[in-house]
C-alpha cells in the first residue's frame, strides 16, 4: 500500500513552513496532478503497517507456488543460444551454483534479463551481446553487435548540506544507545518509531528558472546528518541535511566489460557534471538548499551550517564542494536503451525484446530512455507491470 507517513517532527514541519515562507506550494500527494511543492513523503507498506519493498510485496506471497523456483545464492554467467535460425533465439541461461560449487545450465523458452543497469548490460556483454569490439576485445564470441548495451547511464547525483541542529531531538540521537533499544521495542510493537523511516521525510519538487518553471529541481529534507564524506555513519551531534539534485540529467556515462571473467566487476563511469547543463541546475539547487537553511521557520531549530561551511560561497568553490562530496542516488537507469532499431542507441524494442535477437527480453530500469522528472521505484514497478503483461501476450489497458 501507497500511504502518508504518521511519522512527524517539529523541525521537518518548519522546513515545510520554510519551503512555504520561500514561495513553494505546499503538497500532500506528489502522485497527483501537479508534482512541484514540499511536503511529508508517502511510504509503501504492508497493510500492518510495516515498511514494503517489490521482494516482500510481490515474492513472498508467491514463493511457495509449485511453478516457482527461487535459487539463491546462483550467479548468471551469460545467456545460452540457439543460433540454428534466421536470427540467434536466447534458449537458457548458464549459472553458477554457489551452495554446490558448480556451472549449470537452465533452459528456458524465454530468458528476461531482469539485474538492474549495472548486470543487465554486463550479462548481454558477457553473453556475446553489445559493442562488437569491447567483446573482441576480452575475447568474448559476438552474438550480436549493439553498440548501445551499456551505454547511456544516467543518474541522479546528490549534494547534501548539513546544519547543526539544536533545541529539537533528530534522528542522531535516537539512532544509539539507549533510544534505539527504545526505537526497536516501539517497531515491533506497532508503535511510531524510526525504523519505519526511510533516508528523507521531507520532499521538494522545484525548479532552477522561473522563467522555465520546469521541475528540474528535487531538495529532500532530512532531520539527521552524517559525518562528512561518509553517507551512512551519523553524526554524534544533533543535524538536518538538505540534498539537491538535477531532475533530468544531462550528463550521459557508461557500464563496460572489463573482461570475459563473469565475475569480474564492469567498469562503472557515471560522467557526473559533465554537462554544463547538470552543472548549472545543480549549483542552483545548492543555492537554493542554503537559502532553505537560512529562513525564519527553521531558525529555532538552525545553529549553523556544518558542511560545507559558509566560508564556501563563489560558483567554482561550490561545484568543487558538488565534485568532492556529492554521491548518487542510486536512481542508476538507461543502459539497455528502449529505442527502435535504426536508433544506434537502442537495445531493445517496444515489447522490451532485444534487437536482433529471439526470445530474450530486458525488463528494469536499464530499458528507459530517458530519466524521469522523479525517484525511480515506482517507475521500474510500472516497468515490471507492463513487461509481465507484455510476456503473457496480454493487450494493452
Amino acid at each position: 500500500d501507497v500511504s502518508d507517513t504518521n511519522y512527524h517532527l517539529p523541525v521537518c514541519d518548519a522546513f515545510i513552513d520554510a519551503c512555504a515562507e520561500a514561495g513553494f506550494r505546499t503538497t500532500d500527494d506528489f502522485n497527483g496532478a501537479d508534482q512541484e511543492g514540499c511536503g511529508y513523503f508517502q511510504v509503501t507498506q504492508t497493510p500492518e503497517g510495516k515498511r514494503a519493498n517489490s521482494s516482500t510485496s510481490f515474492l513472498d506471497p508467491v514463493e511457495n507456488r509449485s511453478n516457482l523456483v527461487i535459487l539463491k545464492k546462483t550467479h548468471v554467467t551469460r545467456v545460452l543460444f540457439d543460433e540454428c535460425g534466421e536470427s540467434p533465439a536466447a534458449c537458457g541461461v548458464e549459472i553458477y551454483n554457489a551452495r554446490k560449487g558448480i556451472r549449470e545450465s537452465l533452459l528456458a523458452r524465454e530468458v528476461i534479463i531482469s539485474a538492474g543497469v549495472i548486470n543487465s548490460p554486463q550479462i548481454l556483454k558477457l553473453s556475446g551481446i553489445g559493442p562488437s569490439a569491447e567483446l573482441e576485445k576480452h575475447g568474448i564470441r559476438v552474438v550480436k553487435d549493439l553498440p548501445g548495451v551499456g551505454e547511456n547511464l544516467r543518474d541522479h547525483y546528490g549534494t547534501r548540506l548539513t546544519a547543526r541542529a539544536k533545541n529539537v531531538k533528530t534522528i542522531n540521537e535516537l539512532a544509539r544507545g539507549p533510544k534505539l533499544v527504545g526505537e526497536i521495542a516501539k517497531y515491533f510493537l506497532g508503535r511510531r518509531s524510526i525504523l519505519e523511516l526511510g533516508p528523507t521525510l521531507v520532499y521538494c519538487f522545484w525548479h532552477s528558472d522561473e522563467t522555465v518553471r520546469n521541475a528540474d529541481l528535487q531538495v529532500s529534507f532530512t532531520p539527521a546528518s552524517y559525518k562528512e564524506g561518509l553517507q551512512a555513519w551519523l553524526d554524534d551531534e544533533p543535524g538536518f541535511t538538505l540534498a539537491t539534485w538535477q531532475q533530468r540529467p544531462e550528463s550521459l556515462g557508461y557500464v563496460r566489460a572489463k573482461s570475459s571473467d563473469p565475475f569480474a566487476k564492469p567498469l562503472i563511469q557515471p560522467n557526473y557534471l559533465d554537462h554544463e547543463e547538470d552543472r548549472r541546475v545543480l549549483l542552483a539547487g545548492i543555492k537554493l538548499s542554503r537559502r532553505l537553511m537560512n529562513t525564519e521557520p527553521l531558525a529555532p531549530y538552525f545553529d549553523y551550517e556544518g558542511y560545507p561551511g559558509t566560508h564556501i560561497q563563489n560558483d567554482d568553490e561550490l561545484l568543487d564542494v558538488a565534485r568532492q562530496r556529492s554521491t548518487t542516488v542510486y536512481h542508476l537507469m538507461g543502459t539497455c536503451r528502449m529505442a527502435p532499431a535504426t536508433d544506434p542507441t537502442g537495445v531493445v524494442d517496444d515489447q522490451l525484446r532485444v534487437h536482433g535477437m529471439q526470445n530474450l527480453r530486458v525488463i528494469d530500469a536499464s530499458i528507459m530512455p530517458t530519466m524521469l522528472s522523479a525517484n525511480l521505484n515506482a517507475g521500474v514497478l510500472m516497468i515490471a507491470e507492463k513487461g509481465a503483461d507484455m510476456v503473457l501476450g496480454k493487450p494493452p489497458l
